[in-house]
């Protein structure tokens, strides 16, 4: 049965526009003690308690499972005065597949449609390289994408 993307990765994958990437830069997290409702780039988003809100380099935010964090990220000791903490990638990390789609486009998400202009990332985890339709594929905004990630060795 295709999936919700299928049009869109099968356009991906037959151009050869996938590449590995991996993040460079560090982000700024806070732990949720309670349920809160998160404004990010897609739109609100009802975040449960125990998991992080992340802020990436241009400010932009996300939330984050505690488990889906520490596989990418190490958490450090070191907080901005708004009590945010930073986190640096892991080098190991096996980081994600990207494409540059040169038109826009949308995708159905974990967390809902999103679109992404001419020019944005389509990205799915690297450990999904070999699967056609992952449930989980996301956007990345073309200069935050050239702002935070790094293009690895295939």
């Amino acid at each position: 049965m295709p999936g919700k993307n299928t049009a869109i990765l099968k356009e991906v994958e037959q151009a050869g526009l996938w590449f590995r990437a991996k993040k460079t830069r560090p982000i700024w997290v806070r732990r949720l003690e309670r349920e809160e409702t998160v404004v990010t780039l897609e739109g609100p988003e009802q975040v449960p308690a125990g998991n992080y809100l992340c802020r990436g380099e241009a400010g932009d935010l996300w939330p984050q499972s505690a488990a889906k964090l520490t596989a990418k990220y190490t958490l450090t000791d070191e907080r901005d005065l708004q009590g945010w903490r930073k986190c640096i990638p892991l080098h190991d990390a096996a980081g994600v597949l990207a494409a540059q789609v040169p038109h826009p486009f949308t995708i159905e998400a974990e967390w809902g449609r999103l679109s992404g202009k001419s020019g944005d990332f389509l990205v799915k985890n690297y450990t999904d390289y070999d699967s056609p339709d992952p449930d989980d594929v996301w956007i990345v905004d073309q200069y935050l994408f050239g702002a935070t990630y790094e293009r690895v060795g295939e």
